[in-house]
């Protein structure tokens, strides 16, 4: 979970041939994190569609502080009480060590500030933004939790 660095479950190539399929449009400019998981998809879409990519650490998934990286049984067995106050009040309260909601949404708030991203454009990014940025189009958190994010799926907002 977070921002840790880890293998996707396919191939990039694989990756790339999925996205470039599905794709309900053929974007003009790519923007993308620049974390792995996303930067390599993005530079493989990029590559296939002959479009320019730019990379912006505002789009990196939620910072999760001492818990990045592990799986939320993990957490629960290890440090089930903090765990569980954090997950009773994840609105209002910061994993150890890791970025506060409000935090979250204002990062990603200024990256739409200084990018309105235009509807010929993509981006590649992660589960944590996609909800943040439904939330800042108008949907509840709860809803914005509760809604799909599909594995190398495009998804449209309108902000």
């Amino acid at each position: 979970m977070g921002q840790t660095v880890i293998e996707t479950t396919i191939s990039g190539a694989e990756a790339v041939a999925e996205a470039t399929q599905s794709a309900p449009f053929r974007p003009v400019r790519l923007i993308s994190s620049d974390l792995p998981r996303c930067a390599d998809l993005a530079r493989g879409l990029a590559d296939a569609w002959s479009v320019p990519v730019h990379f912006d650490p505002r789009l990196r998934e939620m910072n999760f502080g001492e818990w990045e990286g592990r799986h939320y049984d993990a957490i629960e067995a290890e440090d089930g009480e903090r765990w569980h106050t954090w997950c009773n009040n994840w609105m209002t309260e910061s994993p150890p060590g890791g970025e506060s909601l409000d935090d979250f949404v204002a990062r990603v708030r200024g990256w739409l500030a200084d990018h309105q991203p235009s509807p010929d454009e993509a981006v590649v990014t992660h589960a944590g933004v996609i909800r943040v940025l439904r939330v800042l189009g108008g949907m509840t958190w709860n809803d914005a939790m509760t809604s799909e994010n599909p594995f190398l799926g495009w998804i449209e907002h309108r902000l």
